[in-house]
């Protein structure tokens, strides 16, 4: 197949994400089955408008802050040119609309939905912007297939009116050595991934400071992001002793889940928990909290709990339980690596390669 992925950037563009993470490891692997990759992406700087990097064909128009803008002719030039037999349409914030502009086969790729949640991430203003042109999709993706990386992806965009299947592709998670020579820390709490203000790690913050009036515990933020300032301000009001380490490299980040007790997410709403399942690879159970998207990532009672949003006493208390009770949490442990083997990016790519086939037959089919 000839494939076009329509996505914000490339996984060398500083600002990549977890989107990007998911762009490279799904569809290298379809590159190395012998599919044929062409990205279309916006363009940071010191990076070249065209080339070719790991088989991936890559085409750079705009900045990140207008690239959807150009991606109307920017997409009809491309069709003009190259022979594709479908395009992916990486939905992230704000959509391409590319239905609007090919009569080719479309297939939105949905990481995340906002919807009200932005309001509490930005101001009135921007939140606005992206609430609307969220809302855009139920006008223009409504006959378009989809696939989103969590079931409650999914629920999110048949509650938009979606009419086409919608197909539930998980994230994985990489393969790499965990057997560590960490040795694990049994009052270590943290808390791992972006800091924003939608994630709730407020809630983190809370919840330590009471565990620490009642036991002598160690805890970490793991990450960077813009609500960095407000939690560390937070800490110092609450007189909490809370190590922030800012961003580290993947080697870190394992070492890290190797050495906790639990890792924590209070976020309201998540596309899918991929720090959560990383941390249970590591035979760490999770605390989350039962939020669309985070729910997905744990079995809750087995490999860690899930407790009802925002409600601090229920977490601390599910944290409490795991810091005390060794033999629960050796169950835990357990039951977490083995729950977190099934998520791999060779799995994720053989579902979406099977969609894709069926799609491009459907479509040919007309």
């Amino acid at each position: 197949m000839n494939i076009l992925v329509i996505n914000w950037q490339d996984w060398k563009n500083p600002l990549a994400g977890g989107a990007e993470l998911n762009l490279y490891e799904i569809f290298s692997r379809l590159i190395v089955r012998g599919h044929r990759v062409v990205l279309l992406c916006s363009k940071a700087r010191e990076q070249n408008r065209y080339e070719i990097l790991d088989g991936f064909e890559i085409y750079r128009v705009g900045k990140r802050q207008n690239f959807n803008f150009f991606v109307p002719c920017a997409l009809r030039a491309l069709l003009r040119h190259q022979p594709i037999d479908i395009i992916i349409d990486d939905l992230n914030k704000i959509p391409f609309y590319s239905p609007l502009f090919t009569r080719k086969k479309v297939l939105g790729l949905m990481h995340h939905l906002f919807l009200f949640a932005i309001f509490r991430e930005t101001n009135f203003l921007f939140a606005s912007y992206v609430f609307l042109a969220e809302n855009l999709i139920r006008l223009f993706y409504r006959q378009t297939p989809f696939v989103a990386v969590s079931q409650g992806t999914a629920a999110d965009l048949k509650s938009m009116g979606i009419k086409k299947p919608i197909h539930v592709v998980y994230n994985g998670i990489p393969h790499v050595h965990r057997e560590t020579k960490e040795q694990r820390e049994k009052n270590l709490i943290v808390y791992v991934g972006r800091l924003k203000k939608y994630k709730s790690i407020e809630h983190f913050v809370e919840a330590v400071a009471h565990i620490k009036k009642k036991r002598n515990i160690q805890a970490m933020i793991v990450g960077d992001g813009d609500a960095k300032p407000y939690l560390m301000s937070l800490a110092r009001q609450l007189n909490v002793g809370i190590t922030f380490t800012g961003f580290v490299d993947e080697e870190r980040k394992y070492q890290i889940y190797s050495k906790a007790r639990v890792v924590v997410q209070p976020s309201i709403k998540e596309g899918f928990g991929l720090t959560a399942i990383e941390a249970q690879s590591f035979g760490t159970p999770v605390v989350c909290a039962d939020s669309p998207g985070l729910r997905e990532a744990i079995i809750h009672g087995k490999t860690g709990y899930l407790y009802p949003y925002g409600n601090k006493e229920k977490l601390v208390s599910c944290i409490i339980e795991l810091l005390d009770n060794q033999e629960m949490w050796q169950s835990f442990s357990t039951a977490a690596r083995e729950w977190a083997s099934q998520f791999s990016w060779d799995n994720a790519a053989q579902k979406l390669e099977d969609i894709l086939k069926f799609q491009t037959r459907c479509h040919d089919g007309l």
